[in-house]
C-alpha cells in the first residue's frame, strides 16, 4: 500500500490494512534521553479512504525537547534526534537499489535505508486489553531514504541517483542558520540549520564539547568549543559550525550557535527538472532534505515519514512507488524477535525492525555516532 491523502500539520498512521487501535510495549531509549520511557498508546484509525486523525498521538521521542530555552524557527524533522535500537546492520545495498559512479569513477552515490524507533505494538479490544496479533510501528521520521556520496561530497553537475533513477545536482542553495541565547542539558541535543548537535560534557578531553551529525546522520569527530565574554562574538571561524558559550558545566548557556542549512536544490532526475525546497514532499507522506556538511557541500539528499507506519504480518508495505517493500513475517513478542524482509531480503531484529542497511556516510555516520556516545558513557 503506499501511502495516500491529505498533508498537514496534524501526524497521520499510514498502515497496510483497515481500522486499528493500537497500544505499545516498553520502548527503546535514543542515547539523547536521560531515562526509559514508558509509553502506553491508544490510536484509533477511520476507514482507509480517509486521514487517520491523531493529534495527540505521542511518539516514542519528543523532537521539541531540543533544548530548554530555544527560540529558533529552524527545519524540524521529527526523529532527527533519535538512534536506532540493537539495529540490524548490512552495508549490502537493498536488492534493486543503486551505486551510481560519480566524476572521474573515485566516488559514487550509495542508497541506503535507515530505520530507527521501531517498536512492538498490539490491538486493543474495548476492554482496553491487548488482543490479536503483534505488529511493528515505526515513528515519524523513523524510516529514512538516504542518497549519499561515499566519500566527500557532490559538487554541482555531478551524477548522482534517487529512488533508483539517474540524478544531476544543478544548482543548491544554503544559508546559514544561528541560534542565540539558549541553554541545553548535558547529554542532550539540538536542532539548527542541517544538523543535529548533541552537547557533551566532558567531551574526549575533558572539557566541554559538542557532537555534530546531520538529520541523516553524517557525524564527524566531537568539537571542543572556546569559550568567549557575552558579546565578543568572532567574526569568522574555519567552519560554519561553531558555538559560543558563556558557562558550561551540565548546562551550557549559549550565547550563539551557526550552523549551514540547504534550503533547495534542483535537480535533474531522468532528463526533468524538479525544483525541491527543504522540507517539501517527494512522496504523500514523504518529505525530502538536503544535507549540507559544516562547510556548505551536499553530502545526501534524505526522504522521511511525516507520519507513523504500523505493519502487520498479514500484508506487505510498498512504498516510494514500490521502490522499498517491507514484509514482517513473524513477530516473538515474548523474546523481542521480529522477522522480516526488505525488497525480499531476510533480515531478524531485536525489539523491532530498526535496521542500517546501506554503507553510505548516513550509515557510517550513525555507527560512529553510537560508537562515540557509548565510549564516553552517553549510549
Amino acid at each position: 500500500m503506499r501511502a495516500s491523502g491529505r498533508t498537514d500539520a496534524l501526524p497521520h498512521l499510514f498502515s497496510a490494512k483497515g481500522p486499528l487501535i493500537v497500544v505499545s510495549r516498553r520502548l527503546p531509549v535514543s542515547s539523547c534521553h536521560l531515562s526509559a520511557i514508558l509509553l502506553v498508546v491508544s490510536l484509533s484509525l477511520f476507514l482507509p479512504s480517509f486521514p487517520a486523525w491523531a493529534s495527540g498521538y505521542p511518539l516514542p521521542f519528543d523532537p521539541f525537547l531540543s533544548a530548554e530555552s530555544f527560540g529558533c524557527k529552524h527545519l524540524l524533522v521529527p526523529g532527527a534526534e533519535l538512534l536506532p535500537h540493537e539495529p540490524v546492520i548490512d552495508a549490502q545495498v537493498l536488492p534493486g537499489w543503486k551505486e551510481v559512479p560519480m566524476k572521474g569513477g573515485k566516488n559514487r552515490t550509495i542508497e541506503s535505508l535507515v530505520i530507527k524507533g521501531s517498536v512492538i505494538v498490539h490491538k486493543k479490544g474495548k476492554d482496553g486489553k491487548a488482543t490479536g496479533s503483534p505488529m511493528i510501528l515505526i515513528p515519524a521520521g523513523g524510516l529514512v531514504y538516504d542518497a549519499t556520496p561515499f566519500e566527500t561530497h557532490l559538487p554541482v553537475g555531478d551524477p548522482g541517483v534517487i529512488f533508483g533513477k539517474k540524478a544531476i545536482l544543478v544548482k543548491k542553495e544554503v544559508q546559514a542558520e544561528t541560534c542565540r541565547n539558549f541553554s541545553v542539558l548535558a547529554g542532550r541535543s539540538f536542532d539548527v540549520g542541517d544538523s543535529v548537535i548533541t552537547y557533551l560534557m566532558p567531551g574526549p578531553k575533558k572539557g566541554p564539547a559538542v557532537l555534530w551529525r546531520t538529520l541523516d546522520g553524517v557525524s564527524i569527530r566531537p568539537h571542543a568549543l572556546d569559550e568567549y565574554p557575552a558579546g565578543q562574538v568572532p567574526e569568522k571561524t574555519s567552519t560554519r559550525i561553531f558555538g559560543v558559550y558563556t558557562h558550561a558545566g551540565q548546562i551550557a548557556e549559549y550565547a550563539a550557535f551557526t550552523a549551514p542549512m540547504m534550503v533547495g536544490e534542483t535537480w535533474k532526475v531522468d532528463g526533468k527538472t524538479r525544483k525541491v525546497a527543504a522540507n517539501a514532499e517527494w512522496f504523500p507522506h514523504f518529505r525530502m532534505v538536503p544535507i549540507s556538511c559544516p562547510i556548505g557541500h551536499h553530502i545526501g539528499l534524505m526522504v522521511y515519514n511525516d507520519a507513523p507506519i504500523l505493519l502487520d504480518t498479514a500484508h506487505d508495505m510498498k512504498l516510494y512507488d514500490g521502490y522499498l517493500t517491507i514484509r514482517v513475517k513473524s513477530i516473538n513478542e515474548r523474546g523481542g524477535v521480529a522477522v522480516f524482509t526488505l525488497n525480499g531480503r531476510p533480515y531478524t531484529g531485536h525489539h523491532g525492525i530498526d535496521s542500517l542497511i546501506g554503507k553510505g556516510r548516513a550509515i557510517a555516520g550513525i555507527l560512529n555516532t553510537m560508537k562515540t556516545l557509548k565510549s564516553l558513557g552517553g549510549g
